[in-house]
């Protein structure tokens, strides 16, 4: 039987592999991509020796392996390269727009959770029922409904009709909290409803099959309230899948919300990589890829954790 240090060990040695395969990927697009950077960043008056010069810098003189560790022992160090169009150092832009997008995906991970999580509840404990076609319905329309439509019908009904809320902007919330809160509403419904469709159809057929196990019929037979029997014996066996998506939602919203952060001007890291990649910002995009990567790879490990603390029967590592 695999102890729990070399299941780690094992996990740790694929995840380094993951992020070394990216790191290449990344290094690799100024090699792939037609034209050359120096000539974007540098203009079309650019001398051979500038350009040579500018190449060298990125590391395009060299093969993408040596290049790629090159890279890495910089990063190691906190160095990330700097930007092409602003010369601002890369690992500073990341830090101060990393927090933004983290707290528009727990803002918007609160807003599925909430409604997903009851609404699952009771349609659940009666399949068929009248929650239970709403929700179904109601989760259709949500899934079908592209992203930027529902963001542009909330900026139109609470910014425009209602004016309560502000349409686009940001503010940190070290500045003002309240301004801060405001300026979250409204991305944080867009990314969040359509989250709550996927969660609340997941967990509803999660709950079916633990409501359908003998304890929980053990449980009824005792007499256990409705509520505590949801609550205690069937929502936490059945939140498995839920952790699943949130886990590597944290690490895909990094670079995953571009739409959104760019329709409401939030100043995250979407936006930034949309910008270095319409102006061929080939350091800020492959720091992007790369610390999204990272945030993938963490998210993961993290939920295998949380799986063993919401569920001690599985054992990773034991198969």
């Amino acid at each position: 039987m695999t102890s729990p240090l070399l299941g780690f060990a094992a996990r740790a040695g694929r995840a380094a592999a993951v992020l070394l395969l990216v790191a290449v990927a990344a290094l690799a697009l100024p090699h792939l991509m037609p034209g050359s950077p120096a000539v974007a960043a540098l203009g079309v008056t650019a001398t051979p020796e500038q350009i040579t010069a500018f190449e060298a810098g990125l590391g395009l003189d060299r093969n993408v392996l040596a290049a790629t560790v090159d890279w890495i022992g910089a990063a190691l160090h906190g160095d990330l390269g700097h930007s092409l169009a602003n010369g601002a150092a890369v690992t500073t832009e990341l830090a101060n727009r990393i927090p933004v997008t983290l707290e528009l995906f727990v803002a918007a991970q609160l807003v599925a959770l909430a409604v997903a999580v009851p609404v699952a509840l009771v349609s659940a404990w009666r399949p068929g029922g009248a929650v239970d076609r709403i929700a179904t319905a109601g989760a259709f329309v949500w899934l079908a409904v592209p992203g930027f439509v529902l963001g542009l019908l909330l900026i139109w009904l609470t910014a425009v009709q209602l004016r309560v809320l502000p349409a686009t902007g940001w503010t940190p919330f070290a500045e003002d909290p309240v301004e801060n809160l405001r300026h979250l509403v409204l991305p944080a419904l867009t990314l969040g409803l359509p989250e709550a469709a996927v969660f609340t159809r997941t967990l509803r057929g999660q709950l079916l099959d633990t409501l359908d196990q003998t304890h929980i019929a053990a449980a009824r037979s005792r007499g256990m309230g409705t509520v505590r029997l949801l609550l205690r014996r069937a929502l936490r066996p059945s939140s498995l899948p839920l952790v699943t998506l949130i886990g590597i939602g944290i690490g895909t919203s990094l670079g995953g919300s571009v739409l959104v952060e760019s329709l409401f001007a939030v100043p995250g890291v979407g936006t930034l990589a949309a910008g270095a990649i319409n102006g061929r910002d080939f350091p800020v995009i492959q720091a992007v890829m790369v610390v999204c990567a990272v945030g993938v790879v963490l998210a993961t490990l993290t939920v295998d954790l949380l799986y063993r603390t919401l569920d001690p029967r599985i054992a990773h590592g034991h198969r």
